[in-house]
């Protein structure tokens, strides 16, 4: 295997997770035209968000653009990710993530992936997410150095056009004719109402080089209650398939400590803009 595949099935094997972080800590800045994927994370660094071709997949209903308050809960978000290569391979990744919410709005994620580089091989590492609109502060937990970053929360506006607050191409962009959404109802999954709608993105041929057309298409279905996504599927003919699922959840109030930093952790400030990087060592 040469370098450069190495280093794509770094990130392929990565992307599941790293989507993740990236809706908490750039759910407002999402671009809706399509681009390349961003280049494989350097050795021993976790990449930190940024926006990708991930569009409206890339949305839980749980960051900063819309505080939810009087609608507690916990569970597990599953994601997982199938990509077929060139050559026929198939890759598939699973990922989980805790995740937890107060009555206040406050956000808790445990973010558990597997680091795999070629100097280092896999290694398994968990990062923890908070976004506490109460201080007006988000925190990256990690747990091998006991370190928090604290960053200000920079609350996005909900997208216009859009009720159910899905991200989708804003008004007056020029792409908006290429950019379709179908209301599937509602129905029932794991006892909880939710209410779906299907956004279907075609990218026209020659567009990004492409001899034909290109449909990316989202179903999403949220939750009218915790007003939040239950399953999500991202069909994307480039970046491959991710579904998401909200898992054993829980309605109960989550113990006030988990939105807290712990008092052995050193907390350090910085600017919560633009990608940054976590050193894994």
């Amino acid at each position: 295997m040469t370098n450069c595949s190495k280093l794509r099935c770094t990130f392929l094997k990565l992307l599941p997770a790293l989507l993740v972080i990236a809706v908490a800590s750039m759910a407002a800045a999402q671009s809706d035209a399509p681009a390349p994927p961003p280049p494989p994370p350097a050795h021993d660094v976790m990449w930190m968000g940024g926006p990708g071709p991930g569009g409206d997949m890339m949305h839980d209903g749980m960051g900063e653009g819309k505080v939810v308050k009087g609608a507690p809960m916990s569970g597990d978000l599953v994601v997982t990710r199938d990509t077929t290569l060139a050559d026929g391979n198939r890759i598939h990744t699973e990922n989980t993530t805790k995740v937890y919410r107060d009555s206040s709005g406050r956000v808790r994620r445990e973010i558990q992936f597997e680091l795999n580089t070629p100097s280092t091989g896999a290694a398994k590492r968990s990062m923890i997410m908070i976004s506490d609109p109460v201080s007006g502060n988000r925190y990256l937990l990690n747990p091998d150095n006991k370190t928090a970053r604290q960053m200000p929360m920079h609350p996005g506006k909900a997208h216009a056009g859009h009720p159910d607050g899905a991200p989708g191409p804003r008004q007056g962009r020029p792409d908006d004719a290429n950019v379709t959404r179908e209301q599937l109802g509602s129905k029932a999954i794991n006892g909880l109402q939710a209410d779906g709608v299907r956004v279907t993105r075609t990218i026209p041929a020659g567009q990004i080089g492409n001899d034909r057309a290109i449909e990316v298409v989202t179903e999403r279905w949220v939750s009218t209650d915790l007003q939040m996504p239950l399953t999500t599927t991202h069909n994307d003919p480039i970046m491959g398939t991710v579904t998401t699922k909200l898992n054993n959840v829980n309605r109960a109030e989550p113990d006030a400590s988990l939105f807290q930093v712990p008092s052995d952790y050193k907390i350090q400030t910085g600017k919560g803009e633009g990608p940054f990087f976590m050193p894994m060592k």
